[in-house]
């Protein structure tokens, strides 16, 4: 029976591990072992000014947000975070995580 099954094919939504594990110097909670989802374009962002894009939703003045968590909380800020490598090599991402489920969104900054 085993001989018929095939390779199985395993689709990673997160960033390179060593990201991942860093997760937890920045304080991301369970980093490796909480789901991790590709930002969608329109995604709220903390820019290093502390400018947020977006900000009317953060008062409430926008409606309700056309994005969300797959647990129903409004998707979380994302902040910017450069890490630098031991080779000396720094990747940056943008990074937040949901407070209720601690599901981590991610991009490429």
């Amino acid at each position: 029976m085993s001989s018929q099954l095939g390779p199985i094919d395993i689709c990673c939504d997160a960033p390179p591990y060593p990201i991942v594990k860093a997760g937890r110097r920045i304080g991301l909670e369970s980093p490796e072992d909480v789901r991790w989802c590709r930002a969608q374009p329109g995604l709220e962002t903390l820019s290093l000014t502390g400018d947020v894009s977006g900000w009317k939703a953060l008062f409430g003045l926008g409606g309700r947000a056309k994005n969300a968590c797959s647990c129903g909380q409004p998707l979380p800020v994302l902040e910017q975070y450069t890490f630098t490598f031991l080779s000396g090599q720094q990747a940056s991402y943008l990074l937040g995580q949901c407070s209720r489920c601690r599901t981590i969104y991610w991009d490429e900054a």
